[in-house]
């Protein structure tokens, strides 16, 4: 307040003068209202006020969020709008101005380096944003990889969702991005990726692979000078709104969320206006995309994005190994492409990845909502969900049923019981298909030789992968020398077929003819190593057999 009006209104109060108010305001440049707050007892706004903020409610969790290893406050700010709503969250200025009041993150310099611009359709460049770790809300942990290109005029971005990073996923990557474009740039910028620049000798250059590729597509390779990541500045600097990836953490339930989150986050990458430029990608965009060359024949492209495919059937499911794994409906009779690493099964189309499963023994594995997209017609909608659940349930208890565990001293009982036997190994197939081709008599020689082995047996898959090269020889007539055989040349337990009782009795059978083979081995030991002038005699020891000392006993 003007100090000359306070002096006047104490002045007046003093000599119990009533102030005019109108004339005060007119004088001091204030309205009468005004004069008589200050006069009544008002001491005007403090300097120091500790006005309350709408992002108070949402302090600790900014806080929490901005802990997590190279997140971005954008990439918070971006997860808030999205969790709460503008109207609560406020503009992005109001809200890193909140962060660095309170001081929830600390500021990081870096270096300068000179900017560079391009001209439109002349120039993308590719990164990888490597090695996420994010934990999902059933506290499951994804490694992911992010596959980043950029339009260097426009800014346009797109990126993809990649399991690992070898050359093929450079591949989709790239061919994804020229078809989200719709057309190719004249050249792309690279950094030192193993999977692009051969590095090894005195000057680093393109991979055979890579440059095949650029033939095909018509664009020239450029590679990054070796660390000088700024010379790469516009994806570089797009990397960083990839972290707004990372405040999800324990916010989504599976990897199919994590497809959904960065394909969001991608398009509000393209939306939202560069700092850079002061417009948005897309906007630009819209004039570069007119200077794009052409993409190649669909021959060309499908050459590159399915190398091993599997055709989808009618009932959404897909065979790889022994089992089969769903996928939407609306891929049957397409075909997809399929990678596995860590025990998952992971499933494209087109080269983007659209599912995964958990590699499994079952031989049908539903997702739920692959089996719904299927019952969808057939089922009233307020039944689905119950119908889907109990559907998969019984299919699941139809698989156990189906499931035959049959003994080896079971399996001496008939046929039928060998047969259900032999029929619970991946080789057991094989055995099966060549018994219904035999003769009866032939079939009777089978089973016989087999039940003189089948009580010794304490290994039934590395038995019935025996009787796969058992029955090609001669019918399994020697089935119980052969798994002897096995067993002493075994290097490990684990790969051995018979109890040891059973191998005592069966060397007792055959110990002529054991005594014989054992001569032979060691004669050929023997002469082996003569050549090395080496003076060792044979001897049955662990080297060669986890059972040879017993044998000799």
């Amino acid at each position: 307040m003007n100090c000359n009006l306070q002096g006047e209104l104490t002045i007046m109060d003093n000599f119990d003068i009533k102030p005019n108010y109108a004339a005060l305001g007119r004088k001091y440049s204030m309205d009468w209202r005004t004069v008589k707050k200050y006069h009544e007892g008002y001491k005007g706004k403090p300097k120091n006020r500790n006005k309350s903020s709408r992002l108070d409610s949402f302090k600790n969790e900014i806080k929490d969020k901005l802990k997590i290893k190279r997140v971005t406050v954008r990439g918070v700010y971006e997860f808030m709008i999205k969790k709460y709503g503008i109207a609560n969250i406020g503009s992005y200025t109001n809200f890193i101005a909140y962060v660095k009041k309170h001081k929830l993150k600390d500021g990081n310099k870096s270096e300068g380096h000179p900017r560079v611009e391009t001209l439109p359709g002349v120039q993308a460049q590719v990164d990888w944003k490597e090695d996420i770790t994010i934990v999902s809300r059933y506290r499951e942990i994804f490694i992911i990889n992010v596959f980043h290109m950029v339009l260097s005029f426009s800014r346009y971005s797109h990126l993809e969702l990649s399991i690992q990073k070898r050359t093929d996923d450079v591949y989709r990557g790239m061919i994804n991005s020229f078809e989200a474009f719709g057309g190719v740039p004249e050249e792309i910028l690279f950094d030192n990726m193993s999977t692009v620049a051969n590095t090894h000798g005195k000057h680093k250059k393109p991979t055979t692979g890579i440059s095949k590729l650029a033939k095909d597509f018509n664009f020239k390779i450029r590679l990054c000078a070796t660390r000088a990541p700024q010379t790469k500045g516009s994806v570089e600097a797009k990397n960083k709104v990839i972290d707004w990836i990372r405040p999800y953490e324990g916010e989504f339930e599976d990897l199919g969320d994590l497809i959904k989150i960065i394909k969001n986050i991608n398009s509000d990458m393209n939306i939202n206006v560069n700092e850079d430029i002061g417009i948005s990608p897309t906007a630009l965009f819209y004039k570069e995309k007119e200077y794009l060359q052409s993409l190649p024949s669909r021959a060309i492209i499908e050459h590159y994005l399915r190398p091993n495919s599997y055709r989808v059937s009618n009932e959404a499911l897909i065979r790889y190994g022994n089992s089969k794994y769903s996928v939407d409906s609306k891929l049957i009779n397409e075909e997809v492409t399929v990678d596995t690493l860590e025990n998952n099964l992971y499933i494209y189309y087109k080269g983007k990845l659209v599912t995964y499963h958990p590699l499994s023994e079952k031989k049908i594995n539903y997702k739920p909502e692959h089996y719904e997209n299927l019952m969808k017609g057939k089922v009233k909608d307020t039944d689905m969900s119950e119908r889907v659940t109990e559907n998969l349930r019984i299919m699941d208890a139809l698989l156990d049923m189906r499931k035959v565990e049959v003994s080896s001293i079971e399996a001496t009982k008939s046929a039928d019981a060998l047969i259900a036997y032999i029929n619970q190994n991946s080789c057991g197939r094989w055995v099966i298909n060549n018994y219904t081709h035999l003769s009866v008599s032939d079939k009777l020689i089978f089973i016989k030789n087999m039940n003189k082995v089948l009580p010794y047996v304490k290994n039934k898959d590395a038995f019935i992968e025996r009787i796969k090269y058992s029955m090609k020889e001669n019918l399994c007539k020697t089935i119980d020398f052969d798994c002897y055989v096995n067993d002493f040349m075994a290097t490990a337990e684990y790969e051995c077929v018979l109890s040891d009782e059973g191998y005592q009795i069966i060397h007792k059978k055959y110990e002529e003819e054991i005594n014989q083979f054992i001569k032979e081995m060691g004669e050929q030991y023997t002469a082996e190593n003569e050549a090395e002038n080496n003076d060792l005699d044979f001897s049955l020891d662990a080297e060669i057999s986890c059972k040879e000392v017993k044998a000799i006993e």
